[in-house]
């Protein structure tokens, strides 16, 4: 009889467990993601129109040119930006201080035009570099090059 007690333990399924969110709340750790996180992101991207193979997306002009355009108004913001700081160095000089502003807390602030100039100068030759992978991009992807203009 023992021996029949023990195998019908054994042939029994053990219960699953269901996890709640009282069970999830206490764990430490993060969100563990298996394959790949872009592929997701990549699907659902602008511009796309799927083909007969969905692995692959073809972009067309009004993709190629969105993007340029994007690059291009921020390079002529921050072209404008660097004029006009140009023409308050020459005016104002290249720093000046603000003892108004901190006056409660006993602190003058000093603004070095000249760092804030070269942070832009800086931020003007990424925005040339998103533009020339833009165009590589575009490239191996068999867009036209006056799509970037």
């Amino acid at each position: 009889m023992a021996d029949a007690a023990k195998k019908a333990q054994k042939d029994k399924p053990k219960a699953k467990k269901v996890f709640t969110e009282d069970d999830l709340s206490g764990k430490s750790g993060g969100v563990s993601v298996v394959g790949d996180a872009n592929a997701a992101a990549k699907s659902n991207t602008p511009g796309t129109k799927p083909s007969g193979d969905a692995s692959k997306s073809v972009r067309d002009e009004e993709y190629w040119r969105g993007r340029a355009s994007q690059i291009r108004e921020q390079i002529a913001a921050t072209d404008a930006a660097i004029n006009n700081l140009k023409e308050e160095i020459k005016k104002n000089g290249a720093a000046g201080f603000d003892a108004q502003t901190g006056l409660k807390d006993n602190v003058i602030y000093v603004d070095d035009r000249n760092a804030r100039l070269k942070q832009l100068e800086q931020r003007r030759q990424d925005l040339d570099k998103q533009m020339d992978l833009l165009e590589e991009e575009g490239r191996k992807a068999g867009a036209q090059p006056s799509w970037f203009r």
